[in-house]
């Protein structure tokens, strides 16, 4: 287990001590996406609607560094044909974007940099024989990854836009970091090869930010298009 890439279930047995609304009905329309060109999710909500609450259950159900079983079957999932195919699967790979830049306001770092960095280094340090010593991309990384036999990744980030809520008019910044998410989720050779699927929140939909041309490939789901989203219940 990680800090970053398979952290296992503690974040979501946190949440499961406390009251709880079962939200997994967002597990069984994800698993209904895994396999297809459209696994690539991007739901946009106000703060305080339990996103990071959902991306916690969804790292939790996916991770395969840990058994999670215990912790969802008394759930909705538990009962749904496709429960015991995906539990516990895959490699997960999350963050929260307001972590990295906070930490970017307090060592001085490039955000996004900082971001690739971590990532490929937990990646090297989990898989050692996989990535060669020369490699520094992190696409290119996770496709060495897979091509050695292991599992594909489930991609899980919190807060995806804080960026461009914090960074308003650094457009440098915000081109960077749209080159670096186009890199994983828009690239013809790795992505398919290398990402069994993507969760991302956000606050404002995708379009507020001028990024549909690097982002396309993301079906979104708002407060007022929740579509798929809405039919399997996972709001209450």
């Amino acid at each position: 287990m990680g800090l970053y890439l398979n952290p296992g279930y503690a974040g979501f047995e946190e949440i499961r001590r406390d009251i709880y609304v079962d939200k997994t009905g967002l597990i069984s329309f994800m698993n209904s996406l895994i396999g297809k060109p459209k696994s690539l999710v991007s739901f946009s909500r106000p703060r305080r609607f339990g996103k990071s609450y959902d991306a916690n259950m969804i790292c939790a159900y996916y991770d395969k560094s840990c058994d999670s079983r215990f912790l969802f079957e008394d759930l909705k999932i538990s009962k749904d044909d496709s429960f015991e195919k995906h539990l516990n699967k895959y490699n997960v790979i999350t963050f929260d974007v307001t972590g990295f830049i906070a930490d970017s306001k307090d060592n001085d770092t490039d955000i996004v940099l900082n971001i690739k960095n971590t990532l490929f280094e937990e990646l090297r340090g989990v898989f050692p024989g996989c990535i060669a010593d020369e490699e520094k991309n992190l696409g290119k990384a996770l496709y060495a990854v897979v091509s050695n036999g292991n599992e594909k990744f489930v991609f899980v980030i919190d807060e995806w836009d804080a960026l461009f809520r914090e960074y308003k008019d650094d457009k440098q910044l915000q081109e960077d970091y749209i080159l670096f998410l186009r890199s994983l989720f828009k690239n013809k050779d790795t992505t398919s090869r290398t990402i069994a699927a993507a969760y991302m929140t956000g606050i404002l939909p995708i379009k507020k930010y001028g990024t549909e041309s690097a982002l396309t490939d993301f079906k979104e789901y708002s407060m007022t298009r929740p579509g798929a989203a809405c039919r399997v219940r996972w709001i209450h």
